[in-house]
């Protein structure tokens, strides 16, 4: 690959796609450097939520080019990752020309989904439940959970059929699970309407995203990290006002008695709600299966590593070793599998962050009987976060004790 026009159009369809696929802005930047150091060129690069800008300059020919692009927001698609990371690898390693790398790219981006609809729709049913096994709810409101969960994809499908869908998706889902819940909490008044309209809506809670702004900005990414920050902040309030709104106007049309949390669920639940809710999540990130189980043990550790550590040392010391194990084994398993560490990090990242222990704590607007009943719900969720962002700071500066001068960073 000698010529500097092929060698620049490449860097930027490999950023393009990493981008799209989810790949987190700090990782896409490396991964492009890695990339420039392969092809014998030099880059500077920018990456955002919304634009990736390059500058790539020959060493030799003193050639360069400067790229200004604006792209659409990413969304997590974990096994066409998978498989781009290992296209480009291969690539690199044969000697692979331009126009087979480029049609291997393309191959990657065009590669139906993993999952059929029905696998997808039975993953937003089962979400909910699962999720409500793992925090406790009655035995009403954990069946009603499935119902909301396939209204929950129903919702999804529909309204992603319009163009502005993807700015308002979370508050169409969220008002619509609010009403129909307060629609059937009119005819069983037993129903948690708060537990359930937040079962409904836990997929949508950007905990993650919140963990990777953090994380970014912690890097020293302060336009990545703040676009993603801000980004999960008007997702919550989308959801909050969604909920807001439609158990108001169910208010309003129906005389709704008062919600009260009961747990009837067994300890016994979490061992089928954890890997259940676990698999969910992958099917919808479109996580192969192999990978998915293996994401599984990292499920485990961020459900239980806090519980273990919670009475003798604290929860903030179990959240930060949790993270740091989450963190640490994903980029171990990365290298013996050869995929991106986030395939596994995500599944047990999002279920460590407090995403939906601070929406929960939104409950005392609504309801002087809230899902938790914690005071200081907003502070020990902050607490959360930073043990999570520290951990995963430490894990990566365990693996690479040199972060600025590793040799492969994906």
């Amino acid at each position: 690959m000698k010529n500097f026009e092929e060698k620049y159009k490449l860097i930027v369809k490999i950023g393009n796609a990493l981008h799209k696929f989810g790949c987190s802005s700090l990782r896409v930047e490396t991964y492009i450097q890695d990339v420039a150091k392969h092809i014998g060129v030099e880059v500077a690069c920018q990456v955002t939520t919304n634009t990736l800008n390059y500058q790539i300059e020959d060493p030799q020919t003193k050639e360069r080019q400067v790229i200004l692009q604006y792209i659409p927001l990413g969304s997590n698609n974990l096994g066409k990752l998978a498989d781009l990371h290992k296209k480009i690898r291969e690539a690199f390693k044969e000697g692979h020309d331009y126009e087979t790398i480029t049609q291997n790219i393309d191959m990657v981006m065009n590669k139906k989904l993993i999952y059929n609809e029905f696998c997808i729709a039975l993953a937003y049913t089962v979400i909910p439940p699962a999720f409500l096994g793992l925090i406790g709810a009655s035995w009403i409101t954990f069946s009603f959970s499935f119902l909301m969960g396939f209204i929950t994809y129903l919702i999804t499908k529909g309204v992603k059929r319009f163009n502005t869908s993807k700015y308002t998706i979370e508050f169409y889902t969220a008002f619509m699970c609010a009403f129909i819940g307060s629609v059937c909490k009119y005819y069983i008044p037993e129903l948690d309407l708060i537990e359930l309209s937040l079962a409904s809506i836990i997929l949508y809670v950007p905990g993650l995203t919140i963990s990777i702004a953090l994380e970014e900005i912690s890097f020293n990414q302060f336009n990545s990290g703040s676009g993603f920050f801000f980004n999960s902040v008007m997702i919550f309030l989308k959801l909050f006002i969604g909920v807001y709104l439609g158990m108001s106007i169910g208010t309003f049309f129906f005389d709704l008695s008062p919600d009260s949390y009961i747990n009837e669920l067994p300890k016994w639940m979490h061992f089928f709600a954890l890997p259940i809710l676990s698999a969910g999540l992958g099917v919808v990130f479109n996580t192969k299966l192999k990978d998915l189980l293996i994401g599984l043990f990292l499920a485990v550790i961020a459900f239980w590593g806090p519980m273990i550590f919670q009475e003798n040392i604290g929860w903030i010391f179990g959240t930060f070793i949790s993270a740091f194990l989450i963190t640490f084994l994903s980029i171990i398993l990365s290298k013996w599998k050869n995929v991106p560490p986030s395939v596994y990090l995500l599944q047990g990242i999002v279920i460590l962050v407090p995403g939906s222990r601070l929406f929960m704590g939104l409950s005392h607007q609504f309801n002087n009987d809230p899902i938790i009943d914690n005071p200081s719900i907003g502070t020990s969720g902050l607490l959360m976060f930073c043990a999570i962002v520290v951990g995963m700071l430490v894990a990566y500066s365990t693996y690479y004790p040199n972060l600025d001068n590793r040799d492969e960073v994906i």
